[in-house]
């Protein structure tokens, strides 16, 4: 909910509660103060996640050559540097281990060929995943790095590092992407056309009990799990718009819209200490990270 004049639109931070005959009802959002930029060059970002307990972040940014590069920010002194000083592919979305052992990211090959690397340590020479699509899409890793889930050809795909098998997991009609593992490495969440709508769905890491999360009209997808397992961040489109929402993962209230701006917001991650979250925000043509500190309540 925002409190609107003059053509600006500005955030309130507080919940309504509004008790009807069939329960509560929770009109948010709610955004006690601004969100903080982290960069400011502009260029087209994608893809953040804290590492080494918050102290840094890894994301994807647009360059020259190569066209997409993992880049490393230093949270103190928000300085960036390249996370792969050699690599002279296009590399995107690098997911990590808890202990940071272990990575996975996705290197252009070729046109409409995307390969997804993993590294079991550091110091050991990256591989690929074998797989008998060219395109893998939206890695995970469980947080003990033993495997990684991802997006191949429109299903959900677990892998284990250590044998190089692949398994299916909840495989459906409709596209299932973007697949999220929990902090305990035993759900996984992630978004699904299987109803015909795109919404979020939460599943057992052995594919048992799937359930449904999210039912509104729109697209709701990149979801992220915060740290104590019970909330997910996530990228909602309405009419157009890209909004960053948190809902609780026992389904109890209606999503809140933390971000509440005209312009976009996505790719939303959790803070490690799970008090903040960092996203993408498009301002003026313009994309940087933002960092917002989640109000009381949330």
């Amino acid at each position: 909910m925002r409190t609107c004049g003059q053509g600006e639109c500005l955030p309130v931070a507080v919940w309504l509660l509004i008790c009807v005959s069939t329960g509560w009802l929770v009109v948010a959002p709610v955004m006690a103060e601004s969100p903080v930029p982290l960069t400011r060059d502009g260029r087209n970002k994608r893809d953040p996640v804290y590492v080494d307990g918050g102290r840094r972040i890894v994301y994807t940014v647009q360059s020259d050559d190569p066209r997409l590069v993992l880049m490393s920010m230093d949270t103190k002194t928000r300085v960036s540097e390249r996370f792969s000083p050699k690599a002279t592919l296009p590399e995107l979305k690098a997911v990590f281990s808890r202990d940071r052992k272990a990575s996975a990211w996705l290197r252009m090959t070729g046109n409409d060929q995307l390969a997804l690397l993993v590294r079991p340590r550091p110091g050991e020479k990256e591989r690929a995943i074998k797989t008998a699509k060219s395109v893998a899409w939206s890695p995970s890793m469980t947080p003990d790095g033993r495997h990684v889930v991802f997006n191949l050809a429109g299903q959900l795909v677990v892998h284990e590092i250590a044998t190089g098998k692949n398994r299916d997991l909840a495989k459906s009609g409709g596209r299932n992407d973007w697949p999220s593992v929990s902090p305990d490495g035993r759900q996984v969440v992630f978004g699904s056309s299987r109803s015909g709508d795109v919404e979020l769905y939460v599943v057992d890491f052995d594919g048992g009990n799937l359930r449904r999360l999210t039912s509104r009209k729109g697209l709701d997808m990149r979801p992220a799990w915060s740290p104590d397992g019970k909330r997910v961040a996530f990228t909602s489109v309405r009419a157009g718009n890209y909004e960053i929402s948190v809902m609780t993962v026992s389904g109890q209230g209606a999503p809140a819209n933390v971000s509440g701006h005209p312009e976009r917001d996505d790719f939303v991650t959790w803070h490690p200490r799970g008090q903040r979250l960092l996203w993408v925000a498009e301002r003026g043509g313009r994309h940087n990270l933002v960092e917002w500190k989640l109000s009381p309540g949330l």
